[in-house]
């Protein structure tokens, strides 16, 4: 607007309602610029002047977006890896891709780390509701061979193995994979679908740690006027052996039983025993020894104990007793508080008694004189008050049955 303001008159102010007062953003004296100056009612009409903090609203909205972007940024950088977008797959690269990546890694040789692959866990074997392994002979006078067999099928055994010289004892893994039989004073590894192995020798007896990766082993030489008993520590996979613990103690001399009594004597572990209680210690009882030892097999130290282990069931609710007398044995099952829960009566000697995962079922062996001669048979118990026990074998030439995949408890 030009002209003077002295040759006119001011127009009268527009009657407007009171409002409330606002900041002025500029000096309407001061600004050369009209845009610049402050709110002026006759330029900008009679409408309210925004106030400040309405001025303010979008430059806050525009900080929160910038914010809320930056965020969505950092979250992406968190959760985008080197193989892609987390949880989604990663493109397969591409040939020339594969071909430029390892030419790369030849160039830089040794300098570059290639990734270590994760091996994958198979799952945990699966078996039958009687499959076991087992002792046995083709014929009475033949060499002893480890055998496995599901009973609950018409199936026949698989020997899985088998020497001239015959297995003396044997150990199975608590998962069922793998185990150890004792050959002519060593040990064999036995896997699926693979030769036998020689692990160490000598040693008298071998037993696995409860998570099925622990190997031990008992060996025991003449040492003068002492015997001198080595507790040993046996890897799996290669062979390699380290001595535990020596525990020196008189040479005993040993009489020899009847022959059904030597049988159950054998087939109950022998005359040298390795036991691994629940508690994750090793036991070792010797024939003749002053005592049975506790090892510690974290140090290797050991202490004396009473007794030998009691077997319970898995849930270390039950045991079974074994009492004989006059040829006939009576099996008992007690719960844990020393009460009886079943019993039965069966003629014979019962040795190597074993308890399904089920605990409500154990295997054992029966052995009798037959015409002058020991016959040993399988029987399964299902642990109902006065129901007889079922025969597995009737060749009487099995014994030493162990459930495939059942932990045993052991209870110092």
């Amino acid at each position: 607007m030009s002209g003077n303001a002295d040759d006119e008159e001011p127009l009268p102010s527009p009657t407007t309602e009171a409002s409330e007062p606002t900041t002025t953003l500029g000096d309407a004296a001061a600004a050369p610029d009209p845009d610049a100056a402050g709110w002026d009612p006759r330029r900008d009409g009679d409408r309210r002047r925004p106030t400040t903090a309405e001025q303010a609203v979008p430059w806050l909205i525009g900080l929160l977006l910038a914010l809320t972007g930056i965020v969505v940024v950092l979250l992406a950088l968190i959760f985008i890896g080197p193989e892609g977008v987390a949880g989604l797959p990663s493109p397969s690269p591409t040939p020339s891709a594969s071909a430029q990546a390892s030419a790369s890694q030849a160039a830089i040789g040794s300098a570059s780390a290639s990734p270590t692959e994760v091996p994958t866990s198979s799952p945990p074997p699966t078996f039958g509701a009687l499959e076991m392994t087992f002792l046995s002979r083709s014929t009475a006078s033949s060499p002893i061979r480890l055998s496995r067999r599901d009973f609950s099928t018409t199936a026949a055994p698989v020997v899985v193995a088998d020497d001239p010289k015959g297995v003396v004892h044997y150990a199975w893994a608590p998962d069922g994979r793998i185990g150890v039989a004792i050959i002519a004073g060593r040990s064999e590894a036995i896997e699926s679908g693979k030769q036998p192995r020689t692990l160490t020798a000598p040693v008298d007896a071998v037993v696995f740690g409860a998570d099925s990766t622990a190997l031990y082993g008992l060996r025991i030489t003449r040492a003068g006027a002492n015997d001198r008993a080595d507790v040993l520590t046996i890897e799996f996979g290669t062979g390699a052996m380290h001595v535990l613990s020596t525990i020196v103690y008189p040479h005993p001399q040993i009489i020899a039983d009847p022959a059904v009594k030597e049988a159950q004597f054998a087939d109950n572990g022998g005359i040298v025993r390795l036991y691994v209680t629940v508690d994750g210690y090793l036991v070792a009882w010797i024939l003749g020894a002053p005592a049975t030892y506790r090892i510690d097999p974290a140090t290797g130290t050991f202490t004396q104990v009473a007794r030998q282990p009691v077997l319970w069931s898995p849930d270390q609710r039950s045991r079974v007793d074994v009492a004989e007398k006059a040829g006939i044995t009576t099996l008992t099952r007690f719960d844990h508080d020393g009460l009886a829960q079943a019993s039965v009566k069966v003629t014979g000697l019962v040795s190597h008694v074993r308890w399904a995962g089920s605990n409500n079922e154990i295997v054992f062996t029966l052995g009798r004189l037959v015409g002058g001669a020991v016959h040993q048979d399988l029987y399964v118990w299902d642990l109902v008050d006065g129901k007889l026990p079922s025969p597995l074998t009737s060749n009487g030439t099995s014994f030493g049955a162990e459930w495939l995949g059942v932990l045993q408890s052991w209870l110092p």
